[in-house]
């Protein structure tokens, strides 16, 4: 452990290098408005609509007050404003729902504690919503024929992918024919490429961005000493069939699908019935999909209907295609909800709105109320997809009124080994209780008939095969118990409540999107339709998402800034032309990832430093022409598993269950990610939040990041750990050992070599430390901001 006094000295050193983060990324995401209008018209329109317009919509609106406009809550009626954006104990409607003083609506009764806590929530960040009317009155109004408006129909996003030709450009800078696209953009603008960054900067950038991990010195010389023309393509290529490039893009995917290993971080407190303790399966079939680059349409149609999929040898089970469907069951769902009809429907919802935002790049379940107020999508539509998740079934029970769920497992061995374990089973279970009865009986332990029953019970035992594997996975039909437990469709659910149902709306897919002609669902729930419609090469959005996707996840940011939302809401795209090139290419590719990731990383534009010229910032402060690369600080997973690897401790054991502590030195994958334990390393530096789809991470620099990387005993293990493989790597016993070992030292953190002035300041850095000098240094280098980003 460092000496106080060493301390004192070296570590304000590391605080302000961690301080200045976000000053080396200007772009830095803050809250997206399309997430909030997204939350606004998920979680609070509903509860305006079915709560509270009734008496306050409208022009006779009672006291004045009217709740079907943002002017309106500000303006608010006799008493003065319901509303004041960021501070809910300033707002009457607040205190009005909290039920505490008078005036306390609804009269009738308190609202859910959940429709409190969304209101709360929503005026906390601002109070975000559409501008004009809401709809109050229109809300009683009978429903009237729906219709794409000429501005939805227009919108670039529901347009065929076009095939454009790359721009003919006078210049030798293009590796692909993707920065031909990217020069001509450039060039419009009288603005031209960064340089090119240094070999050691490329290869540092580009083994994070596909593993997660930095490269080792023997990497780093390698690839220098290679003065060939396919230098960098062998680096991909390398990177690309590593274990760890499944894991680092399994981290990004889950982002997406609102992953989480458990619900409650304390294993003892754990729920087993409500639990996903299986949804590790899912995590390991999505690194080994990665991995084996598994055709994305293929990846799609996996987690739709995996569980109806022939296995591809032909047996009577396919184990990866009910592991997929996890995605259809790991969701974050209030699982004791007393009122399980509306449990149901909103398990629904979040399947709808995961396969939309996910899949899509759409809002879908915006239309769950009322038709989109901004997208081609009605409520009718909303309503035939719904059909398709009510006919599948994802629970075992559902349990009674206010008990828990029972999550469905379906095992993963044949249909005939899993009946035989049941059987056996039941008749050991049938053989206890039928001994149960003889002890109450009184029957001596030499009774001939115990002793009968107690061999053919230990004889079934020994001979009974393993429990078998089990996953969480779907089938068809819906909840038993539920409103709808078999396949069926379904009507509309007038304002989103099951309690008012309206028409029938069949099966099928949204109407603008897939056309009015679509063949009747006849048999089955619908996702093997759902699939194929999701993953045919004429629907323009799958192909688009995905690869703006991966875009984004190796520059920052998507060439659409709103990755999961394409709709009327979101940013058109800065080069649409080369958004709907690369789209065609990964289709014509086989859908393969793999080609995507390798065309990007061995690019031109990818190679750019992040130098600029002061044109060019001016013109593009945002960098939104793509004109040199921004840097990026590693997310919280690579940060860990990045120390963890230059202090030699990292442990590449792949796959299982996730362990409980962030001190155990697996890689960040296989650390546990709980709904209900947010007081995490990952949740302090930005992790996903596992109860929403998330298309970009915040990033965001605060004390509390500084004060655990300077104090936590897990850094201080860390920095020891480095420090003796440092000692180990470059033994003392020469006169240049200590530059040696600083040189060794910055190569292994940070992958170059040290500049004079910093192998000084590191020599003054050890010596001042005495024994402790290396363990000094290495803390301060993992604290630094140069280790902490890729440039």
């Amino acid at each position: 452990m460092a000496r106080p006094g060493v301390r004192s000295r070296l570590l304000p050193r590391a605080l302000v290098a961690w301080g200045t983060l976000s000053a080396t990324c200007p772009w830095l995401p803050a809250a997206s408005p399309t997430d909030a209008l997204d939350s606004f018209e998920r979680h609070v329109r509903p509860v305006l609509v079915e709560r509270c317009w009734r008496c306050h919509a409208g022009d006779a609106a009672e006291g004045g007050l009217r709740l079907d406009s943002r002017a309106a809550l500000l303006a608010g009626g006799a008493s003065g404003p319901a509303l004041v954006p960021g501070d809910p104990a300033a707002s009457a409607i607040i205190r009005a729902v909290r039920h505490g003083e008078a005036p306390r609506m609804p009269p009738d009764g308190r609202l859910p504690a959940g429709e409190v806590a969304a209101l709360e929530a929503w005026v906390a960040a601002g109070a975000v919503m559409p501008e004009g009317p809401l709809g109050g009155d229109a809300s009683v109004a009978p429903p009237r024929p729906w219709a794409p408006t000429p501005t939805q129909q227009r919108w670039w996003a529901f347009q065929p992918i076009a095939d454009p030709a790359p721009p003919e450009v006078a210049t030798s800078w293009p590796q692909d024919d993707l920065d031909r696209f990217v020069w001509a953009g450039l060039a419009a603008q009288g603005l031209g490429p960064a340089p090119e960054a240094d070999r050691s900067v490329w290869l540092r950038r580009v083994t994070f961005d596909l593993t997660g991990l930095p490269p080792t010195p023997a990497e780093i010389d390698a690839f220098l000493a290679d003065d060939s023309a396919a230098a960098w393509a062998t680096v991909v290529d390398r990177l690309l069939a590593t274990p760890a490039h499944g894991e680092r893009f399994a981290r990004h995917w889950l982002d997406v699908v609102r992953y989480a290993d458990y619900h409650d971080g304390d294993p003892a407190a754990r729920n087993a019935v409500c639990e996903p303790l299986e949804a590790w399966r899912y995590r390991d079939w999505v690194v080994k999909a990665f991995q084996e680059d598994l055709p994305f349409d293929r990846f799609i149609t996996h987690q739709i209907c995996g569980d109806l999929l022939q296995a591809p040898d032909g047996g009577a089970v396919h184990p990866d295609g009910l592991v997929a469907t996890t995605f259809l069951v790991n969701g974050a769902w209030d699982r004791g909800d007393a009122d399980k009809e509306k449990l149901v429907s909103d398990m629904v919802d979040d399947q709808i709105d995961t396969v939309g935002k996910a899949f899509l790049g759409l809002t879908l379940g915006c239309a769950r109320c009322h038709d989109h107020k901004f997208d081609p999508v009605s409520q009718a539509d909303y309503y035939g997809l719904a059909g398709i998740f009510y006919s599948t079934r994802m629970l075992a029970e559902l349990g009674t009124k206010g008990g828990e769920i029972t999550l469905q497992r379906r095992p993963l061995v044949a249909p005939a080994v899993a009946e035989r374990i049941e059987r056996q089973r039941a008749l050991v279970t049938h053989l206890e209780a039928t001994l149960a009865a003889l002890d109450r009986g009184g029957a001596p332990a030499a009774d001939p008939e115990r002793l009968a029953l107690e061999s053919e019970r230990d004889a079934l035992l020994a001979a009974a095969p393993a429990e078998p594997p089990r996953a969480l996975a779907v089938s068809e039909g819906g909840v038993p118990g539920g409103l709808f437990p078999g396949i069926q469709d379904v009507p509309i659910h007038v304002r989103g409540s099951y309690a008012k149902l309206g028409p029938t709306v069949p099966r099928r897919m949204p109407v603008f999107l897939a056309g009015a002609d679509q063949p009747p669902i006849g048999t089955g729930s619908g996702r093997r339709e759902l699939a194929a419609w999701l993953t045919a090469p004429t629907n323009p959005l799958t192909p688009r998402v995905i690869v703006n996707r991966v875009w984004q996840w190796h520059f920052g940011r998507g060439l659409v800034p709103t990755a999961s939302n394409f709709g009327l809401l979101s940013e058109p795209p800065t080069h649409p032309a080369l958004l709907d090139w690369l789209a065609s290419r990964f289709v014509a590719d086989g859908w393969s990832l793999e080609k995507l990731h390798r065309r990007i990383v061995l690019s031109a534009t990818y190679r750019q430093s992040g130098r600029a010229t002061a044109a060019a910032r001016a013109v593009d402060p945002d960098n939104r022409l793509l004109g040199r690369y921004d840097a990026r600080r590693l997310e919280a997973e690579a940060l860990r598993d990045a120390m963890l690897a230059v202090a030699g401790t990292l442990d590449r054991t792949a796959g299982g269950p996730a362990v409980a502590a962030m001190t155990v030195p697996r890689r960040s994958l296989y650390v546990q990610t709980a709904r209900w334990d947010r007081a995490t390393f990952a949740t302090l530096f930005d992790a996903a939040n596992p109860d929403a789809v998330v298309e970009r991470r915040d990033v965001s620099t605060v004390a509390p990041q500084a004060l655990f990387l300077l104090n936590n005993p897990f850094m201080e293990g860390v920095a020891g750990a480095l420090a003796a493989r440092l000692a180990r790597d470059v033994p003392d016993g020469s006169s240049d050992a200590t530059p040696r070992r600083i040189e060794h030292t910055w190569r292994l953190l940070l992958g170059r070599m040290p500049r004079p002035e910093e192998i000084a300041l590191a020599g003054e850095l050890v010596a001042a430390g005495g024994d402790d000098g290396w363990h000094d240094l290495a803390h301060v280098l993992l604290t630094a901001n140069e280790f902490a980003h890729v440039d």
